[in-house]
């Protein structure tokens, strides 16, 4: 491939200094459930679960055409290998998932595999191949800020991102009325964070809002990225490996502007690489607009 990419995340990076990342415990009271039942968590707030972070429902956000995404149906998330049963029960009953989508290496899926949830479907859809993510793996200990850079040029240059997310809407278009789509990597942020911004384009949101929704994994993963960071300067890690580690822990504008500017050089706009890069045909973007809004 033409670029190298930063496959290996947040878990990935991690797994080599032996640390390992608890999602923090938070319980669902028994108003927040109300109010979920009732409109969703509020335009990008977090679905609080006990066993995943950053796990969030993209229902309220405003289209440039004046309609509002509907509640309980598209799911963005982190990975989901630590549920427990209240946390499934709230995602199955609550927001009515139906399909899970696993944008994460093969090898990822296999060190923390999904908790299996009844009645959904699980869908192994590698945004990033395993061999991609071991050739990164130097690139990103030396230079973490270029390494993901890069890492973005490749969910729109290779055919296996593009067809990682052409298999995405897939499922958002055959999933039955009423159901919800969950896609998720291993943060959460990454691979589901532009995955994100193509769903939210194909309905019609405008870009502020887009990049609005991307920022806010620094502010729901602040916590445990935080306590990955000490854990490593406790351990001795170089400043130079801390600042590194920094970069693949958060999200920065720079990283979304990078694709936003590969999908300009080669598609001329993001609605070029929907239906050239993607496939998508304006039959499909109907239908989805249809799907997944209301006034």
């Amino acid at each position: 491939m033409k670029k190298s990419i930063l496959s290996v995340m947040v878990a990935l990076t991690l797994s080599s200094t032996g640390l390992a990342i608890a999602s923090p415990v938070t319980n669902l009271s028994s108003q927040t459930v109300t109010a979920a039942k009732k409109s969703g968590y509020g335009v990008g707030s977090q679905i609080k679960l006990t066993g995943a972070v950053n796990v969030r429902d993209l229902g309220g956000y405003k289209t440039t055409s004046g309609l509002k995404v509907k509640p309980n149906l598209l799911i963005r998330s982190a990975k989901l290998n630590q549920l427990t049963k209240h946390d499934q029960q709230v995602l199955v009953k609550q927001h009515h998932l139906a399909v899970d989508v696993d944008l994460r290496t093969p090898a990822e899926m296999k060190s923390a595999p999904d908790v299996r949830m009844k009645g959904v479907k699980y869908i192994a859809d590698s945004v990033v191949s395993n061999a991609e993510g071991k050739s990164n793996d130097q690139i990103a200990k030396k230079n973490g800020e270029q390494a993901m850079i890069d890492y973005y040029n490749y969910f729109v240059d290779s055919n296996q991102g593009r067809n990682a997310y052409k298999k995405l809407f897939h499922e958002l278009l055959t999933v039955p009325k009423g159901k919800a789509v969950l896609w998720h990597c291993s943060a959460g942020k990454d691979r589901a964070g532009f995955g994100t911004a193509l769903v939210l384009s194909a309905l019609g949101v405008d870009k502020k809002t887009i990049y609005k929704d991307y920022l806010l994994s620094n502010k729901y993963r602040k916590q445990t990225n935080a306590a990955a960071l000490a854990t490593l300067k406790k351990k001795g890690a170089s400043d130079k490996k801390l600042k590194s580690t920094h970069y693949g822990l958060i999200v920065e504008k720079q990283y979304l502007d990078q694709s936003y500017k590969d999908i300009q050089k080669h598609y001329g706009s993001m609605m070029g690489f929907l239906h050239k890069g993607l496939g998508l045909s304006n039959s499909d973007l109907q239908q989805l607009r249809g799907k997944y809004l209301e006034k």
